[in-house]
């Protein structure tokens, strides 16, 4: 399988360059001296790098660092711990929007992150769903009455609606809680955007759904305006409407994460899937479906994914839950810490064409964080990061490819079943250090 594999016909992004299947990262830091390879998506390996701690390095007295030393390590577990020593290998430091701390370039490169700007910028980041090959060149950002396109995982701003939410011209707002932060979902394919606004405490909501047939996000100035404004005014064939529904379950209502925060999947079939994390209860999925006018139905007869003693937003911007998406842009996964704040693994994987084909995450870790990243057209790799690589070991890799028949060599998996995070796993290799918990980090650039 070579790195440009194509599939079968689908809708294509003529503005945009289809890019190549993802690469992989594989890092390591004993105290401040970081080492990384990189892979491409048949595990071959493409190019490696590492830095001392002198020179211009990441010396323990540089600007971000003199503050964060430690945060970089692998040389020991999360476990419990909050964010801080080991926190580069937790759970929630991973999205599709890259990584929350390390920046990791095709050829080995690596710049870190400020983590305090990051942590608070990618807690309200959401979900962006493109054709084949679509890789989202910015993110979109969203709190209280505020839409915004920055950078892709960064923080410039590129774009925003100049209106706010909050206005007749943009939408019907309910305007009772202004609470709700990274609740929006947009399907380039589909023209569709989709925004959910807190109606109150109680996890009763009012999702905004606005179509634009021509229109296009993509980081530009003025393009929010232009895709709102029209769509809620009904011009160039644009349209509007909201759904008022409620979604109080597993003790939703006692958590800011799960009060505010959610996963928005706007699918090709029209509905929207939402995903959400209830700290210290599961992972839960549900499925709204617009009707006309502005009624619709929500379905949650989806299997939850418990975890235990968890935190998520109402702990701080770092925590809660983060998502990744295929490089077909087929599969959504939207995944939350098991354990604390950054141990283990409780979440779902949602198709994007029909939200109601769908499968459970879950990895029961106390001691280690979980890596998932996309890989191959239609997988993701994934490792626990518990394996000491002075243990003849390496890093523990694992694959879910969902282009697979039944993606499991256990045979085929039924719709909404539990992936068995322990099949299909092996070793990669990674640079050496004693004592070392290398973990895999996302690419930020896909070409070589």
């Amino acid at each position: 399988m070579g790195r440009f594999l194509r599939t079968l016909p689908v809708e294509t992004a003529p503005a945009y360059e289809k890019q190549p299947l993802p690469l992989v990262g594989v890092y390591s830091s004993y105290n401040n001296s970081p080492d990384c390879s990189i892979y491409d998506s048949d595990f071959n390996l493409v190019s490696r790098a590492n830095q001392t701690n002198a020179g211009n390095a990441w010396a323990t007295s540089g600007e971000i660092w003199s503050d964060y030393t430690g945060w970089n390590y692998t040389n020991g577990q999360v476990s419990s711990s909050s964010a801080g020593t080991y926190w580069i290998k937790a759970t929630p430091c991973y999205s599709v929007d890259g990584h929350q701390l390390l920046r990791l370039s095709a050829n080995g490169g690596m710049a870190m992150r400020q983590p305090d700007q990051m942590g608070s910028f990618m807690a309200n980041f959401g979900v962006i769903v493109g054709p084949e090959g679509y890789r989202q060149p910015m993110s979109l950002w969203f709190s209280g009455t505020t839409l915004r396109q920055y950078t892709r995982g960064g923080f410039a701003q590129l774009d925003q609606l100049t209106t706010g939410l909050a206005t007749a011209s943009a939408a019907t707002w309910a305007g009772a809680n202004t609470n709700m932060r990274s609740a929006v979902g947009y399907h380039w394919g589909a023209g569709l955007l989709v925004l959910i606004e807190a109606r109150d405490a109680s996890c009763n909501y009012r999702a905004h759904i606005w179509k634009h047939p021509t229109a296009k996000l993509s980081g530009k100035p003025g393009e929010l305006d232009r895709f709102i404004l029209e769509a809620k005014a009904g011009s160039n064939g644009a349209s509007y409407q909201y759904v008022d529904f409620s979604w109080n379950a597993n003790g939703s209502t006692g958590y800011t994460e799960s009060q505010y925060r959610m996963r928005v999947i706007p699918t090709k079939s029209g509905k929207i899937a939402l995903v959400r994390f209830v700290p210290s209860n599961c992972s839960h999925m549900a499925v709204l479906t617009p009707g006309t006018g502005n009624t619709g139905t929500l379905d949650t007869n989806f299997t939850t994914v418990s975890c235990t003693t968890s935190y998520g937003i109402e702990q701080g911007s770092y925590y809660g839950m983060r998502h990744q998406i295929t490089w077909d842009n087929q599969w959504v996964a939207a995944f939350a810490p098991y354990y604390y704040y950054g141990s283990g693994l409780s979440g779902h994987v949602v198709n994007t064409d029909d939200p109601t084909r769908y499968y459970r995450l879950s990895y029961s870790s106390s001691s280690c964080g979980v890596s998932i990243i996309p890989i191959r057209a239609s997988g993701f790799a994934y490792s626990f990061h518990e394996n000491n690589a002075d243990s003849s070991q390496g890093l523990n890799v694992g694959l879910m490819d969902f282009g697979g028949v039944g993606f499991q060599t256990t045979g085929v998996l039924a719709n909404g079943g539990a992936v068995s995070l322990s099949t299909s796993r092996y070793w990669i290799d990674t640079g050496y250090t004693s004592t070392n918990y290398p973990c895999l980090i996302p690419v930020e650039n896909w070409k070589i």
